[in-house]
Parts: structure tokens; sequence; C-alpha cells
């Protein structure tokens, strides 16, 4: 039985070795080094729809805005996370949904007032703030707010 598991481990390692060595150069040859671009599965990159002054989150695509203060070590803001994302996918080109971790900016969280986290800060669209919702919410509780506060 050792023997088999010996064999086995070993014919792993010399497929993954080969998928690498063969995945790794196709790579490297398919995009030059100055092109490559780290992204994550599915993400779209986009020109910046707001901008941070003075302490501020200001649009500057004419849209209204959910800011969402968070930290990745939080649980309630991992359990948000997905339903944020699903949003900001639905309302895109309606709704600037934005995620500002509380550990690279506090001074961002501390102007708006962030103490607990998550925070959804709704902005409109000339950057003042409409509501501050705190703790978890589901998507339904979201959707509420959304149509509450944008009339979506």
């Amino acid at each position: 039985m050792n023997l088999k598991k010996s064999l086995f481990l070993l014919a792993v390692l010399v497929i993954t070795g080969i998928f690498y060595a063969c995945g790794g150069n196709a790579h490297k040859e398919a995009i030059p080094d100055e092109e490559m671009v780290e992204m994550t599965p599915n993400e779209v990159v986009e020109i910046p729809s707001y901008e941070i002054k003075d302490n501020h989150i200001l649009p500057v695509d004419g849209k209204p805005m959910i800011v969402d203060f968070s930290a990745t070590w939080c649980p309630p803001c991992k359990a948000l996370k997905p339903i944020f994302e699903k949003l900001a996918e639905d309302f895109r080109g309606r709704i600037t949904f934005v995620t500002i971790d509380v550990d690279e900016q506090p001074e961002l969280a501390q102007a708006y007032g962030v103490s607990n986290i998550p925070a959804l800060i709704f902005l409109n669209k000339d950057g003042q703030v409409q509501n501050t919702i705190v703790g978890f919410q589901n998507r339904d509780q979201l959707l509420a707010a959304i149509n509450t506060y944008f009339g979506f």
C-alpha cells in the first residue's frame, strides 16, 4: 500500500511539473512582460469613477455611490462582499460601488465617522452623504435601501 501511495504521489508531482513548465512558457511567450497585468477572474478594468480629495470621496462620473468600508479580517465584511459585488454588477452604469479597506485608509474612515464595520455610506451624485448603514445587510435589505435613497 505504501508503494501505491508513493507511485501516485510521484505521478502527481511529475504531471504538476510538466503542467507548470508548459503553462509558464506558453504564457510568457504569448504576453510580453511589460504588458502583463495581474487580474482576478472576471475582473473588469474600468476608469476610476471617483476621487478622494481632502478625505472625502467625490464621484467623477455623475452617478450616486455606495461605499463599503470594510476590512479583510472582518467576518461580516466577508459575508457582505459577494452580495455587494453582485449588486455592483446588477446596477452597473447606474450606481458606483466602491470598497474601502479601513486598515489601508483609516483617515478616510474617520472622516466619514466609521467606527464599526461593515459600514455602507450612500452618497448622492454630488458626493453628499444620504445615509449610513452599519453591519451586515442581506440582498433584500440593500435593495430596499437603494430604492429609498436612489429611487432605483
